[in-house]
C-alpha cells in the first residue's frame, strides 16, 4: 500500500508553515504530547451566557506528563544499541545528535513509570488555574474532597490528584484535602468507579486494530526511507524506529524541559501522519469507534448529571450514615483510556465515520492530540447530556459489557463515589 496524497488537512497544515507561522510537533502527538490548550473547535463562546453563572463545575483528568514505562524504555534503549553499534555518517544537521544520543532518564528504575518533572509543574498550575477559574467555589481554608482512579501499575495517577490539590488549596493542603482513591478492579465497583472498563469482560483495547495497522504499512515505510537515505555506513533504521521517534520527541521535552532533537527528525507531514495513526489508535481502541469503549462510561456520566441536577448545595448520606456535601468542583484523576471512553461517551464524535486506515480524513473532528495528552481533560458546567435515554438504548451497562462475575452485586451498576464516601472499594489519601 502507497501513502495516499496529503488530505486537504495535512496539506492546510503545511500550508501554515510555508507562511511562516512555525510548525510545532508537539501539538501533534496525542498520547505521547504534553497538554496546551486546544483550539474551539466548534466555536463555542466559553463564557457564561450573559446574566448567568456557573455555580458547579466538573473534570476528569489523565495524570500528568511521565517518565516512560517499562516497555517503551526498553525501545529507547534498544534504539541507543543499535545507533552505538553501527558505523555512520551524516550531513544531515538534524541527525548529528545521534553520535552522541543516550536516553534522558538519570535514574530509570527509580523514575519509570512516574510522574515527571513538568508532571509536577502540570498539575500544580492546574489546580491554581481553577482555583482561579472558579472563585467563588472554595471558601479560603476550607476542606475539599477530590477521586482518583486506583492505577495498579503506578501511583501517577494518585500523585496528579495530590499535587492538584495543593495547587488548589495551598499550604495548607494535606490537612484540608481528601482523596478518594477508587479501586474499579473491585466487584462491588460494577458501574461506579473512574476505570468502568476494568469490570468490563466485553471490552478490548485493540490499539487501533486492522485500520492503523494499514495506516502504519502505509506511512513509515516511505518516511523510513527517506531517513535512511540521510546516512552513510552501516546504520539502517526499521519502521519500528521510526515509528518511536515522535514519541521519543514529546517524552524527551517534557523530561528535561527543553525541545528533543528528536522532534526536527520527521518532517512536518511524517509528523502529521504519526498524528493520525494516533487517531487510529484512540478511534478504535477506547474511543467511538469501539462500541463497548463509547458505552463504558455512561454510568459515570449519569451519576455526574444527578449530582449537577441535584445543585451545588445537595446534601447527600453515606453508606455508614454520615451526611455531607460534595465540593461545587468535582475534580477526577484517572487514565488516557478512560479519558477516551468519556469524550465518546458525551456525543460530540456521535455520527462521524470512522476513520480510514488508508488516507488521513480531511478536516476530522475527532483529533486525540486535542483531549488525550498528558493532563488531558474532560470538564463540565452544569450540562444536561440524555444520558439515561443514551444508556437504556445500547442495553445497559451489564449487558454491553457481557458482566458474568457472580461477585458482582446485582442491581447496582450505577455510579454513586461522587456522593458516597463509604464505599467498601474505595479508600483516602491526603495530599
Amino acid at each position: 500500500m502507497k501513502v495516499a496524497s496529503l488530505s486537504a488537512a495535512t496539506a492546510a497544515a503545511l500550508t501554515t508553515v510555508a507562511s511562516g507561522q512555525a510548525f510545532d510537533p508537539l501539538k501533534h502527538l496525542a498520547g505521547n504530547g504534553q497538554w496546551f490548550s486546544g483550539p474551539n473547535v466548534f466555536g463555542i463562546d466559553p463564557e457564561a451566557p450573559e446574566g448567568c453563572t456557573v455555580d458547579q463545575a466538573a473534570f476528569v483528568s489523565r495524570h500528568g506528563s511521565r517518565y516512560p514505562d517499562p516497555g517503551a524504555y526498553a525501545e529507547w534503549t534498544a534504539l541507543e544499541a543499535k545507533i552505538k553499534a553501527a558505523q555512520f555518517t551524516t550531513n544531515a544537521t538534524e541527525l548529528q545528535f545521534l553520535h552522541t544520543w543516550t536516553p534522558v532518564l538519570s535514574d530509570p528504575t527509580q523514575q519509570m513509570s512516574q510522574l515527571s518533572v513538568t508532571g509536577w509543574k502540570e498539575l500544580h498550575d492546574m489546580g491554581a488555574a481553577y482555583r482561579l477559574a472558579y472563585p467563588t467555589f472554595q471558601p479560603y481554608n476550607t476542606p475539599f474532597s477530590l477521586w482518583a482512579n486506583a492505577y495498579a501499575s503506578s501511583p501517577r495517577v494518585l500523585n496528579s490528584a495530590q499535587l492538584f490539590a495543593r495547587g488548589y488549596l495551598g499550604p495548607n493542603a494535606t490537612a484540608l484535602g481528601a482523596i478518594y482513591v477508587v479501586n474499579g478492579s473491585d466487584p462491588r465497583s460494577l458501574a461506579n468507579s473512574l476505570a468502568t472498563s476494568n469490570l468490563c469482560p466485553a471490552y478490548d483495547d485493540n490499539g487501533g486494530g486492522a485500520p492503523k495497522d494499514a495506516w502504519d504499512a502505509a506511512y513509515l515505510p516511505p518516511a523510513t526511507a527517506r531517513v535512511n537515505a540521510l546516512l552513510r555506513g552501516n546504520l539502517t533504521f526499521a519502521a519500528a524506529d521510526v515509528g518511536i521517534f515522535a514519541y521519543l520527541c514529546g517524552f524527551e521535552t517534557q523530561i528535561v524541559g527543553a525541545r528533543s532533537p528528536w522532534c526536527g527528525v520527521l518532517t512536518p507531514a511524517e509528523v502529521l501522519r504519526y498524528e493520525y495513526a494516533q487517531d487510529l489508535r484512540y478511534w478504535y481502541g477506547s474511543g467511538a469507534g469501539n462500541a463497548v469503549a463509547r458505552a463504558a462510561m455512561l454510568p459515570f456520566l449519569a451519576g455526574l448529571a444527578r449530582r449537577f441536577a441535584d445543585g451545588p448545595d445537595a446534601v447527600y448520606v453515606d453508606g455508614d450514615g454520615e451526611t455531607w456535601t460534595p465540593p461545587p468542583l468535582s475534580a477526577m484523576f484517572t487514565n488516557d483510556g478512560q479519558v477516551s471512553q468519556l469524550a465518546a461517551a458525551v456525543g460530540v464524535f456521535d455520527g462521524l465515520p470512522d476513520l480510514p486506515g488508508t488516507e488521513v480524513l480531511a478536516n476530522r473532528t475527532f483529533r486525540a492530540s486535542y483531549f488525550v495528552t498528558m493532563r488531558g481533560t474532560v470538564g463540565f458546567e452544569r450540562l444536561n447530556y440524555l444520558i439515561k435515554e443514551k444508556l437504556e438504548a445500547v442495553g445497559g451497562f451489564r449487558e454491553v459489557c457481557n458482566v458474568t462475575d457472580t461477585t458482582v452485586p446485582e442491581g447496582e451498576e450505577e455510579t454513586t463515589f461522587l456522593w458516597d464516601r463509604a464505599l467498601p472499594f474505595e479508600s483516602v489519601a491526603k495530599p
